[in-house]
């Protein structure tokens, strides 16, 4: 089930982010005094009173700058957003009072006839007056602080009251390993998961924001149990790239939150673009593998081999060709250096099964589990190999090691003191680990504690 996505617009500086980040619970958005600071809409995955959502922070919508070449293009993201949105959170400055975009913006809303939360922010100000804002015939606004969280909760119990419950998963859903394709608009997911499924269930076009809305699909393969978690995600084709882009990384970064792999499929045309990185850096941080698929692999083959070479050369030239590309992708992507890479051509069916099985590989090595024992006695052999540096005189000890955790991997190393950790020395230990226990395909996550043991010097 697709999470339901509340937008929260306005004209510059009402206090859009920091509604936003008091909502998040954490400093997501940049907040300034200074209109216009938040250019891209901001999204993050929220749970208010129980209930999850997607919520998404937009610019500042000022008309008079539908000319200039940036506030042109948050004025479009604005729309895009209220467009895709199933609720809409308008705040006003209840300092300043109704301005002429104001009056703009609630008109805009009434033609979507969208459900909206009309939201008076700054009423900690001793001249805040939310009775001025009737007039935009709006209902009557919830009068909020949004820095110091005035009357947060009767906003947040208002936000709740659009958010229908999440069912309860299925029992059989939940024994299944759930993959994600994740991706840029017109990179081939919906492609890659006809491949897989071995059927047209999605509906395929070049027009980017042609596939209708999330769908997940359950099916078997070698025996194993998946789910296919698709997340084009849009209800309506979307008339400008930029913006749909930014919308297909709002429900990637939701599937990511549900499922077990994700499938981040590139254009072996375009290689990894910024918005590639932003959807691999969440899965990263979030301790989910990603297999990174690079698509429409034939036509860099048609394009740089052509015609002029068949049988063995042409195998030659193209290891020799995915040894380059491989290259170009560890370099732009960096931290995903324990990802596998596959090239597929989803049209054709090419990749296809070992893509699927990189995928279980990734699952495997996400939910493996060390022993203590064993685990502590590779860490000593690690740490005789090779010794802690000296910080300020003092070397760090590692006293015992556990893993607590799977989905990703997890260690926790209880020393004498975690300050005495230099980022080499993780790092050091990390290739270890990953070594050692083939733990290849997967993030990992290694914690320091101190020890209740007395510090040694």
């Amino acid at each position: 089930m697709s999470k339901p996505v509340i937008a929260i617009v306005g004209r510059p500086n009402v206090g859009k982010s920091s509604l936003f980040n008091r909502i998040v619970g954490r400093r997501i958005a940049v907040v300034d005094e200074t209109p216009g600071v938040t250019r891209d809409r901001l999204a993050a995955d929220v749970s208010i009173l129980g209930r999850k959502c997607i919520l998404i922070d937009t610019g500042g919508f000022d008309t008079t700058l539908r000319e200039d070449p940036i506030g042109g293009k948050v004025i479009e993201q604005v729309e895009f957003a209220i467009e895709q949105a199933d609720v809409i959170i308008f705040v006003v400055d209840a300092v300043e009072g109704p301005t002429a975009t104001d009056y703009e913006i609630a008109e805009l809303l009434r033609k979507q006839g969208k459900p909206v939360i009309f939201v008076a922010n700054k009423i900690d100000v001793s001249k805040a007056d939310i009775t001025q804002f009737y007039e935009l015939r709006m209902g009557e606004p919830i009068g909020i602080s949004a820095i110091h969280g005035k009357n947060i909760n009767n906003l947040l119990a208002s936000i709740a009251s659009f958010i229908p419950p999440q069912p309860e998963e299925e029992e059989e859903e939940e024994e299944r390993i759930r993959i994600a394709i994740v991706g840029r608009p017109n990179v081939g997911k919906s492609a890659l998961l006809n491949a897989i499924l071995g059927e047209e269930r999605v509906i395929v076009s070049p027009i980017p924001g042609t596939t209708r809305d999330a769908i997940d699909t359950p099916f078997e393969w070698r025996g194993k149990k998946l789910l296919l978690i698709d997340t084009a995600g849009l209800r309506r084709k979307a008339r400008i790239k930029q913006k749909l882009e930014y919308y297909c990384v709002v429900r990637a970064l939701s599937a990511i939150d549900r499922c077990d792999v994700g499938l981040l499929v590139l254009d072996a045309n375009e290689g990894a673009t910024h918005q590639d990185a932003r959807i691999a850096g969440y899965a990263h941080e979030s301790g989910k593998p990603l297999v990174i698929v690079v698509n429409k692999w034939d036509m860099i083959l048609e394009r740089v081999c052509g015609d002029g070479l068949e049988g063995s050369k042409l195998k030659r030239q193209e290891k020799l060709l995915r040894q380059d590309y491989e290259r170009l992708i560890r370099h732009q992507l960096k931290f995903l250096d324990y990802a596998p890479i596959e090239f597929t051509s989803a049209i054709k069916g090419d990749g296809i099964n070992e893509t699927l099985e990189k995928a279980l590989l990734c699952y495997e090595k996400t939910t493996t589990r060390v022993t203590t024992g064993v685990l502590n006695r590779a860490i000593q052999e690690f740490v005789a190999k090779h010794q802690p540096p000296m910080v300020k005189g003092r070397r760090l000890k590692i006293y015992y090691a556990t893993q607590p955790e799977i989905k990703p991997p997890t260690f926790v190393l209880f020393v004498n003191d975690p300050e005495l950790i230099h980022f080499s020395y993780l790092r050091y230990l990390e290739n270890c680990i990953r070594e050692r226990f083939s733990l290849e395909a997967t993030p990992i996550r290694i914690f320091l504690r101190p020890s209740h043991k007395r510090h040694e010097t």
